[in-house]
């Protein structure tokens, strides 16, 4: 029949296995194609453009199975009678900026309220472990250091450390800056951001690399803390897994920073 198509093209057209489709069908309720007298399944243009809009729910923005069918019910008066793939584009395009934008105030107000934390602090310890915690929930990472940077021996003094639910206060033995590979000590004079996709694939002073081995990082990204011209710390986000810092994390390392140096040049005679 013109216009229907049995399982195994609809399965060439999408990339998805039959299986998956009567999974999608039977299990989700996700899926309600048209049978032929004898049974065999017809997905007609409609059903295939809900397919992909199914599959691109779940690969590129995340969802659950068992939570799409009301989204498709919901979204549904959005779509088109008639295929029409680049109406069916910008309705996801609509969709996933929506999210975004959702995902983006959730995250800013997070931050804020960490600053307000932050600043409120009763004490210097307790405005490290908030910083370093905050960072690492906001931003999903592994792990968050704060090192404080001490001018006249150009060291990096590591005071904090959150690690998962966990966080610890302590003095790690001190870094040279002088040690560090030349951009980095560029970005650290300049207070910008520095930072390694893969540690493992770069040759680093025996010093850095002592460090580096000791705590397991693999990928890293460095975000200065200053006040006013003056560098007051550095606050390290790091990974176990080669570029393993991601966008986000690295936007919450940036906006934090901006209430962190002061805060923590504050508190930095303390620790």
């Amino acid at each position: 029949m013109a216009g229907l198509y049995k399982i195994g093209v609809v399965s060439q057209k999408t990339g998805l296995s039959a299986s998956t489709l009567r999974l999608w069908e039977e299990q989700y309720g996700l899926l309600a194609p048209a049978r032929s007298e004898g049974g065999t399944r017809l997905y007609s243009e409609s059903d295939l453009e809900r397919v992909l809009y199914v599959r691109h729910l779940v690969r590129y923005r995340g969802y659950a199975l068992h939570a799409i069918a009301d989204i498709i019910d919901e979204a549904s008066s959005g779509l088109p009678n008639t295929p029409d793939r680049v109406a069916i584009e910008n309705f996801y395009l609509r969709e996933a900026a929506n999210r975004e934008q959702i995902e983006e105030g959730r995250r800013m107000a997070g931050i804020h309220a960490m600053g307000l934390r932050l600043v409120q602090s009763e004490s210097a310890g307790r405005a490290v472990q908030e910083l370093v915690y905050g960072v690492a929930a906001l931003g999903a990472v592994e792990v968050v250091t704060l090192a404080l940077y001490q001018p006249k021996k150009n060291t990096l003094r590591f005071v904090a450390l959150a690690r998962g639910e966990t966080t610890e206060l302590g003095s790690w033995p001190a870094q040279n800056v002088s040690s560090f590979p030349a951009p980095w000590q560029e970005a650290l004079r300049a207070r910008e951001p520095y930072w390694s996709s893969d540690l493992w694939r770069q040759d680093l002073p025996e010093e850095v690399s002592a460090n580096m081995r000791e705590d397991t990082s693999r990928s890293f990204h460095a975000e200065p803390l200053s006040i006013g011209k003056q560098l007051v710390g550095v606050m390290v986000l790091a990974s176990r897994q080669p570029g393993g810092i991601g966008r986000e994390a690295r936007r919450v390392a940036a906006r934090v920073a901006v209430a962190a140096g002061p805060a923590i040049h504050y508190f930095a005679r303390r620790l």
